[in-house]
């Protein structure tokens, strides 16, 4: 069943490309699966997105894509495993190519709030492969593929962040081992993990495993946190005001109380009234991560700045 949400409003701010524009568009429409066998209504339920997950084998694993085979695997897996909606794999590849989340190879955690506002996502998923490997001893060929005899093991972990306060809401870890007919690698290239050529391998195997292990426990995690979720979800984006301005930074009224987490990146802006508008226009003052956090307060530097700050100067998610 596929969930059709409401419109592309909420993925079209900032975006410049009008290619770019009508993709979203189309992919909308497909964005979301039912993940729950209850079926909750949409306003009621949780969406889920599945980050890229890091992998840095590099060596035997150069040229083949360890990291999006699992985050493939996991997103898939993960639909129909509780009360909650999960944001489709196209979709998320999308944003991450569009808006440059991803130019380093990995998707920064600091900027969840910036990246669950383009996907309509509650909660953003972020994982590591660490560990992918497997021993071989004597081998046969059989059906085109050289295979061995093999020990396999597979270590993932992962967290769960709150895009509306950017709060870790649970932490995953999981792991699969198995033995008998290796893969060679060179094999693996073109070849889904999904296939059976794969999944009959000691390596497919201890991957499914640990995979299956991953997304159970990210389930629960997502049930025992769904309260939190559902309560930020209803107090919307955080956002303060400038109160003191200091060298390189400024403080913040809104601090741990409210949500502000370390490392945590505000858009500064100032509100200007214009003549013959309605409403005031933001003007951008710069982006500030947080450095301090108290209950009440945070302090918090610029990264970057197109004007001096001035106290009264609004903030607010990037």
């Amino acid at each position: 069943m596929i969930l059709k949400r409401g419109g592309p409003e909420h993925l079209m701010r900032g975006r410049t490309s009008t290619n770019g524009q009508l993709i979203i568009c189309a992919l909308i429409v497909l964005a979301f699966v039912v993940a729950g066998p209850h079926g909750a209504a949409a306003s009621e339920s949780i969406t889920i997105a599945v980050m890229p997950f890091d992998f840095g084998g590099g060596g035997q694993w150069s040229g083949i894509d360890v990291g999006r085979q699992i985050t493939s695997l996991v997103t898939d897996n993960l639909v129909n495993k509780g009360d909650f909606l999960v944001v489709e794999r196209d979709l998320i590849d999308e944003i991450i190519g569009e808006q440059d989340f991803g130019a380093s190879g990995r998707v920064d955690p600091s900027r969840a709030a910036e990246i669950g506002r383009l996907l309509g996502a509650d909660a953003l998923i972020f994982g590591s492969v660490t560990r992918f490997e497997f021993s071989s001893g004597g081998g046969i060929s059989a059906f085109g593929f050289s295979l061995s005899s093999t020990s396999a093991s597979v270590e993932l972990s992962g967290r769960i962040v709150d895009t509306s306060q950017g709060v870790v809401r649970g932490s995953i870890a999981s792991e699969g081992s198995a033995s008998g007919l290796g893969i060679d690698i060179d094999d693996l290239n073109g070849i889904s993990f999904n296939a059976s050529q794969f999944q009959e391998t000691a390596l497919g195997e201890a991957t499914v495993k640990a995979v299956d292990d991953f997304v159970g426990n990210a389930a629960r995690a997502i049930d025992e946190s769904a309260e939190d979720l559902l309560a930020a979800k209803e107090r919307g984006e955080l956002e303060g005001a400038v109160v003191a301005v200091i060298e390189q930074g400024v403080v913040l009224n809104i601090g741990a109380d409210d949500g502000v987490r370390m490392q945590q990146r505000f858009r500064v802006y100032r509100l200007m009234e214009v003549e013959g508008l309605t409403d005031p226009v933001r003007i951008p003052v710069g982006v500030v991560q947080v450095i301090s956090v108290d209950d009440g307060a945070a302090v918090a530097v610029f990264e970057q700045m197109t004007q001096p700050a001035q106290v009264g100067d609004r903030v607010g998610p990037e």
